[in-house]
């Protein structure tokens, strides 16, 4: 279904292997409606009523998927615990297992779904329009991930909340997931963070840092507690 963009690193795929095994019945995120963050614009066709009727209808079934994606953070953490406690990683939201899952990011986020730099996957991702099965299991970890990302910042800091920001494009591709943390102070530095973004972009960037000869490191072991830890102490 996705193509490959280049041929990636032998352990990579031997990684994948082992992670595949552990997760293979990982549980899967299913929100009642398959749909992104980000409404179509209108198009020529059709009629200014029809387009406000259906985005209506497309923020009201955005809103059951934010009530559901609220309603299962819990299960969702327990999730993916109960897949890392099989690879030896503490998933706690404390500080001791902010840093085990911060310690467990290089090498392991690139392996977790192949092509993830390839634009099918990414709006697979981003826009929840098919299920995460098969060879794209592994986004329902991503996706945990930036829950347990979200989670360590709401529970250090009482002013973060989680809201939803739907938006706008012109065929529904979107790069944000629509669940983002809001409350920050200096809104003038930034209104808004999605965490599970900031995770898939992390997975992106550790797909460059596997390739042989690579000086691409922005993914160490410090980068999620390193996230956390400046959001939370300004």
């Amino acid at each position: 279904m996705f193509r490959w963009l280049q041929r990636e690193p032998e352990h990579t795929i031997k990684r994948r292997q082992l992670l595949s095994d552990a997760f293979a019945d990982y549980p899967l995120y299913q929100p009642p409606y398959r749909q992104g963050p980000s409404f179509p614009r209108r198009t020529p066709k059709q009629t200014e009523e029809d387009h406000k009727r259906l985005l209506l209808e497309f923020a009201e079934r955005g809103r059951e998927n934010f009530q559901y994606f609220l309603d299962q953070r819990t299960a969702r953490l327990i999730a993916l615990r109960t897949f890392l406690s099989k690879l030896g990683v503490n998933a706690d939201l404390d500080d001791v297992g902010l840093a085990a899952v911060s310690a467990w990011f290089p090498g392991n986020l690139s392996a977790l779904v192949a092509n993830l730099r390839d634009e099918g996957v990414t709006q697979a991702f981003y826009q929840m329009n098919t299920t995460w099965t098969e060879s794209l299991r592994g986004l329902n970890v991503l996706f945990d991930l930036g829950v347990f990302l979200g989670e360590c910042l709401t529970v250090r800091q009482p002013k973060f909340r989680w809201e939803y920001h739907p938006g706008l494009s012109d065929d529904g591709a979107s790069y944000h997931t629509g669940y983002v943390i809001t409350g920050f102070e200096k809104p003038s530095e930034r209104n808004w963070f999605d965490p599970a973004a900031f995770i898939y972009g992390q997975a992106r960037n550790d797909v460059i840092d596997q390739r042989p000869g690579s000086t691409f490191r922005p993914v160490n072991a410090g980068v999620l507690a390193g996230k956390v830890r400046a959001y939370t102490t300004r």
